[in-house]
């Protein structure tokens, strides 16, 4: 099994449509927890964002109508930061929330194309089982570019609450 199938497995991945993806991950860790890591900007840092580019700013501000932002940089140093604003805000359970590049990280993904995710999370046990969805993709090409971004992410997380 090559990486790129082993990481789709991994983060269960499933694109129902082309301008949807579907990520359902279990994490070792309580719900409290992996709500923090999606809620707590100093958290937000060691995670968030694809394996090429590094995390360097996070704002978030929790609440119905609230905003976020979340810079990344890539490996040539040029920042690239994503926003939006929390639609639904349920603790420990439910985020929803619009994403928006500021400025395109790659040609699939235009700045200010505005998509939809939302959270779920669902204790088993001493684990977390989280439902990630995103639509609104502006192309097949775009939702496999944000495939990559979040299962990345979602590895980088499981590391951390380990």
């Amino acid at each position: 099994m090559d990486a790129l199938t082993a990481q789709n497995t991994r983060n269960n991945v499933s694109t129902p449509g082309s301008d949807e993806i579907r990520i359902t991950r279990t994490f070792a860790a309580p719900r409290e927890l992996v709500w923090k890591a999606w809620t707590t900007p100093d958290m937000l840092l060691y995670w968030f964002g694809c394996a090429a580019f590094s995390t360097v700013e996070a704002k978030a501000d929790v609440r119905e109508g609230g905003q976020y932002r979340v810079v990344l940089r890539n490996p040539d140093g040029e920042d690239i930061p994503i926003y939006g604003t929390y639609t639904a805000v349920r603790p420990i359970g439910h985020l929803a929330f619009t994403h928006l590049w500021e400025k395109p990280p790659v040609p699939e993904n235009p700045a200010h194309h505005e998509t939809f995710v939302t959270v779920d999370l669902h204790e088993e046990g001493e684990r977390t089982r989280m439902d990630f969805r995103q639509t609104g993709l502006a192309s097949i090409a775009s939702r496999d570019s944000h495939v990559g971004g979040w299962c990345d992410s979602f590895d980088a997380l499981d590391r951390r609450l380990a």
